[in-house]
């Protein structure tokens, strides 16, 4: 609160100047406010407000399921310490970043100095006044710097808070389209109420010199008072200057007048955190307490499976207590909006209007809820009473899938991470994403043709593509490639799985990637086998296709396969088998140690055990994978690869790393018609333009899914010619 009890700072900084001084102005100094100390029954009011609207949101999320989120208590201390005060995700991005960041410290310095001084000041003057105890004041040098670090923090919060009004108001940016009156209030409030706190310390300087010098400024009230008071308050003395020829009477009446609305409008900020945006202080700092702690990769499974009666998320109130407070908790700065592909190509998604849209809805169904649960415990008449109105009604009617959120919607989402990964207050998108599509297609079986048939190849032959099991190993004929079933039972522990994945075993493309990876491992001396005919697909698409139950079939049949084969590591070409076997597997069982043939490479040419000595001589450019990157944080192992493959040049897409576009394939869309409508793109063709404007030789990829958006990608721009290339194919080149 930069300027709110600036007020019990002001005798302690001219008491320090003379004891003289203090006699006069404890006299007839305009600080001494009529009544101030009323602060101290007033204050309980906007206390007492936030205090019953912190209640009122908490009763809100209560209409959610249960959620466990109490785990691993010391970690998400440390994640509470370390988002809310070091602001770690916010200062990714630069200038609105570190505009927070200044807003946010410069609050909380004054908050806390100024918050200081009050306390003090009153102990001091009660312990007096009621039991004749003396406590001295700071004086010296610690006066000083104490009083100058709040004048300083004061000034940095206006310069942030002037940098997001300037930008909402006149950069604009798309991601900031919904703005609303609401935004512009809270701004303002919040610049007023540090600028009155300057105001108020200039015009309590120019009292006290006044009341120094009689009534009007002099040199030796200024020299009297400037030593110490001058270098504590540097910019109140600055202001002061504009009030030295007002009358002394004047100077008293604004003084007080203004500290009265000061501390009016302070109160008022308080009293409105629960009720407005504000409340993303406090929502937030939850959010990074309660936030999921688990791989960034996984989607949870429905528990007891077999024995459920419903599937998904059809009503709000089938959300966890945690989703509502992430619909609470999302401040609309659009910064999800701002790398979803599906929205920046078009769609109908959008993952901050979803998020809005689904608050919306809860904040006006929850009220309804708490009254139907509240009157059902009390007898039937009340509760059918409490749902009879007309209002009532079309809210609990209003459908959750259709009404709320669209359908297409839904099916839009690529799962790509970048919403989750770019959202400053760690709200959890996909999840929410995925319990709906598991209601479309569980229960209401409401999803794309093209699904079906996906689900039922995977179904009868354990691949999406249909094609018969048996020919599962058929892309390793004339490769020496051992089966795990071969491999003698003591000896399983030293080698690797290779999964090859549905892809490598019968996409005609992706074969070549995982020949490749073979010789590889050969050259490298690497010990592997496959599990051949007996790999099943990993399941990942059925999973995010939102069907749960097949996904469980298929993951449970392999774990039974690996874990009675003693599997213990395995390389995974594709990075979404990596996910699901690394990531959600151990949810059944299924404890591996999993590393995608990248990372393992990488390691390989770190250790000399291959050696590239061909020079390439190509400009390439490389795409992140969704599900290795920000699912799995593996960025730097791919880019190792390439620095060490002589004469490649790296030309990084603009979008890279976290930050990376996706290629469209992810979540079960690879197996998706993308429809596209006037003013819309395909998400691969607008990846791959991407990747063309920066003349690159090569496309550099790591998963088959990317590999074959690129291959179409290049065919669009009549490049049918055009490499995209695996590293690992990259790598056997230069071998």
């Amino acid at each position: 609160m930069e300027g709110l009890l600036h007020f019990f700072s002001y005798s302690a900084s001219f008491a320090e100047a003379s004891e003289e001084a203090v006699k006069l102005i404890t006299r007839v100094s305009p600080t001494n406010i009529p009544w101030a100390h009323m602060y101290l029954l007033i204050m309980w009011i906007p206390l007492l407000a936030f205090l019953y609207g912190f209640y009122i949101r908490c009763r809100m999320y209560s209409v959610g399921k249960p959620e466990m989120r109490t785990d691993e208590v010391g970690t998400r201390i440390g994640s509470w310490l370390k988002y809310t005060f070091g602001h770690g995700r916010i200062t990714r991005e630069a200038l609105p970043g570190w505009s927070h960041f200044a807003l946010f410290w410069g609050w909380v310095l004054m908050f806390a100095l100024t918050g200081t001084v009050a306390i003090t000041s009153t102990v001091r003057e009660v312990s007096e006044m009621l039991f004749g105890i003396h406590i001295p004041k700071m004086t010296g040098n610690f006066f000083i710097g104490f009083h100058l670090i709040g004048e300083i923090a004061g000034i940095v919060a206006i310069i942030g808070v002037l940098y997001l009004i300037y930008r909402r108001y006149v950069i604009k940016p798309d991601r900031l389209n919904d703005t609303r009156e609401e935004d512009g209030w809270i701004l303002a409030l919040v610049l007023v109420i540090m600028l009155t706190g300057y105001f108020i310390e200039a015009l309590r300087i120019t009292g006290q010199l006044m009341a120094m010098g009689g009534g009007v400024v002099t040199a030796a009230a200024i020299a009297q008072l400037a030593p110490i008071d001058k270098a504590a308050h540097p910019i109140g003395w600055t202001i002061a200057t504009l009030f030295y020829n007002l009358p002394f009477d004047t100077v008293t009446i604004w003084h007080r007048m203004l500290w009265w609305f000061h501390m009016f409008i302070a109160f008022l900020f308080i009293g409105l955190i629960p009720q407005t945006k504000l409340w993303h202080i406090m929502a937030g700092m939850l959010n990074y307490f309660f936030r999921n702690l688990g791989p960034k990769g996984a989607v949870k499974p429905i528990p007891n499976i077999e024995e459920a009666e419903t599937f998904g998320v059809e009503a709000i109130e089938e959300f966890t207590w945690k989703d509502m407070l992430d619909f609470d908790t999302c401040i609309r700065c659009g910064r999800c909006q701002d790398n979803c592909p599906a929205y920046l190509t078009g769609k109908a998604l959008n993952p901050k209007k979803l998020i809005q849209d689904l608050k919306e809805h809860w904040l006006e169904k929850a009220p309804y809820l708490l009254a139907q649960k509240k009157a059902a415990t009390a007898d039937a008449g009340e509760a059918v009473g409490a749902m009879s109105d007309e209002g009532a009604v079309d809210v609990m009617e209003k459908a959750l899938i259709g009404d709320v959120i669209s359908e297409e919607a839904i099916w839009d989402c690529t799962n790509c991470r970048a919403c989750m990964e770019m959202c400053p207050m760690f709200i959890e998108h996909i999840p929410k994403t995925i319990e709906m599509r598991r209601n479309l297609v569980m229960w209401q079986s409401s999803f794309p043709s093209e699904a079906q048939l996906v689900f039922r190849g995977m179904e009868n032959n354990s691949n999406p593509w249909n094609v018969g099991w048996a020919d599962r190993d058929k892309w390793a004929e004339g490769l020496d490639v051992p089966l795990w079933s071969e491999i003698p039972e003591n000896e399983r522990h030293n080698y690797y799985l290779y999964y090859v994945g549905c892809s490598g075993a019968f996409d005609d493309r992706n074969k070549k990637v995982a020949k490749a990876v073979v010789q590889i491992l050969k050259k490298a001396g690497i010990k592997f086998a496959i599990l051949g005919t007996e790999e099943k697909c990993c399941g990942d698409s059925a999973r995010r296709l939102g069907n749960e139950y097949l996904y469980y079939q298929l993951v449970t049949e392999a774990v039974e396969t690996m874990n009675g084969y003693g599997v213990q590591k395995i390389i995974a070409a594709c990075p979404h088998c990596m996910n699901t076997l690394k990531n959600e597997y151990p949810q059944f069982g299924g404890n591996y140690e999993v590393i995608h043939h990248t990372q393992l490479i990488a390691d390989l040419i770190k250790s000399g055990k291959i050696r590239l000595t061909k020079p390439l001589n190509k400009t390439l450019t490389y795409h992140d994978s969704c599900f290795l990157g920000r699912h799995n944080d593996e960025y730097d192992a791919p880019r190792q690869i390439l620095a060490a493959i002589p004469g490649v040049k790296l030309e990084e897409m603009d979008r890279n790393r976290e930050r990376g576009f996706c290629c469209g394939a992810g979540c079960g869309r690879m197996w998706l018609e993308e429809h596209v409508h006037e003013g819309q793109k395909r998400i691969n063709i607008a990846r791959t333009e991407q990747a063309l404007d920066k003349n690159p030789e090569i496309i550099a990829a790591n998963c088959p899914f990317c590999i074959q958006m690129f291959e179409d990608g290049v065919k669009s721009k009549d490049l049918e010619d055009f490499p995209v290339r695996d590293l690992a194919e990259l790598v056997v080149e230069a071998m």
